[in-house]
């Protein structure tokens, strides 16, 4: 089969789904709704539904969407082929949502051609029993990729011109394998020849160990950004959580971070309107945020999410409470995001560039090793090249730069 970007050329259409808010299962439910037509119209076409929705719905989907013919989990995608296969031969309908799959990291990843970024899977699932979260449900408990799988799906990636990796995991520094722990992976992976930078995500604050950051310090191909989800300011609402760290507890690594990177980017998770959350649980978390200050924050209003512990609390705060909330805490992260990017005007950084910028053609896009994302006038047989470059703008969301010309623009510049 070939890939094809128009549903109606398709034979196969696939909807890879994610159930981490409600809003996300609304959007799985919303594509399969509008394919209702096209089905009707391509009967013989094959439509699929895989990821967390399909293993958190399973045999519910092939009963409420007639026109829907294969379900597949988050461990069966190496299975995928052959359940296509038979859902072609014997013309039958399929669920096949089983956790007890050996292969579960067996697959030729795509990539797309000309990209010099690429995630690298080295987990699935997770073992950490966070009271909001549906992910060990979904994805089963964690387990690791080998280093010589790693090593062997990231030559292939630097074969095809990828210049970035980013390992992804749900706790990703959590991985561990054959006596190696993940600050030991990062020093094996920077051995690679070709490959100029690595990154990670996400993290758990209470797997950052010394050796991690050791390794973030000493390693020069290891980017400086951690995403470190925090969740709430409130010690209260952390136990309620099922966090197992203390807001203090959280801040001393933050403190440990910064003293050996100074430079160090750090974003985080924060989760507003968690049952029982009270105003003063709230102004926690406000006051965390002037303490911390992130470079970047992805907060969501709580969701409950199926057979979660938290999905069965009483205490749930109104809709209303939550969105003025989390305005008022996206307002006053804006502000520090904003304040740290134009303290950046005036510096020389190096940039990974990726390609075109999507404002402007005579423009080109790349990200430092902090991960602000930086445009600056350039073409685009730059990309996959790390250049230095003058920055002269900060926004909230991007900087704006230019291409350092030459060496005597260093001592001009500083």
């Amino acid at each position: 089969m070939e890939l094809t970007n128009d549903p109606k050329k398709a034979d196969v259409v696939i909807i890879n789904t994610c159930a981490i808010r409600e809003k996300a299962d609304q959007k799985a439910f919303s594509s399969l709704g509008r394919l209702k037509h096209l089905k009707f119209r391509k009967p013989k076409m094959i439509l699929g539904v895989g990821g967390c929705v399909a293993q958190l719905y399973g045999e519910r989907l092939i009963e409420n969407f007639p026109h829907l013919d294969l379900v597949f989990g988050t461990r069966t995608i190496t299975l995928l082929p052959e359940l296509i296969s038979q859902v072609e031969r014997e013309k039958r309908r399929m669920v096949e949502t089983s956790f007890d799959i050996e292969e579960v990291f067996e697959f030729e990843p795509y990539h797309e051609e000309g990209k010099v970024t690429a995630f690298v899977s080295v987990q699935q699932g997770c073992n950490k029993m966070c009271s909001y979260c549906i992910v060990p449900l979904v994805k089963g408990k964690e387990t690791n990729r080998s280093v010589e799988d790693i090593l062997a799906e990231t030559q292939k990636l630097v074969q095809k011109g990828v210049r970035e990796i980013t390992l992804i995991g749900q706790t990703v520094n959590s991985w561990k394998m054959a006596g190696y722990k993940f600050g030991d992976l990062l020093k094996i992976m920077a051995e690679i020849e070709g490959l100029f930078r690595i990154r990670f995500t996400t993290s758990y604050p209470r797997d950052v160990t010394k050796k991690l950051i050791d390794a973030i310090r000493d390693v020069p191909k290891v980017c400086h950004h951690i995403h470190l989800p925090v969740q709430s300011g409130s010690n209260r609402i952390l136990t309620e959580m099922g966090r197992t760290y203390t807001r203090e507890w959280y801040m001393d690594i933050l403190k440990r971070i910064r003293d050996a990177i100074p430079e160090m980017a750090i974003t985080t998770d924060i989760i507003v309107g968690f049952p029982g959350e009270t105003e003063d649980d709230f102004n926690d978390t406000m006051s965390l945020l002037k303490q911390a200050e992130f470079d970047g924050t992805f907060s969501f209003k709580f969701s409950p999410r199926p057979g979660t512990p938290a999905s069965e609390f009483s205490d749930m705060v109104s809709d209303q409470v939550s969105s003025r909330r989390l305005m008022e805490l996206q307002a006053f992260q804006s502000e520090i995001t904003v304040k740290k990017n134009q303290s950046i005007v005036g510096h020389i950084e190096e940039v990974l560039i990726e390609g075109e910028s999507k404002n402007d053609p005579s423009w080109v896009t790349g990200r430092t090793s902090q991960n602000r994302v930086v445009n600056f006038p350039g073409t685009t047989d730059l990309r996959g090249k790390l250049e230095r470059v003058i920055i002269t703008e900060g926004f909230q969301n991007s900087l704006r730069g230019r291409l350092l010309e030459n060496e005597m623009e260093v001592s001009h510049v500083s």
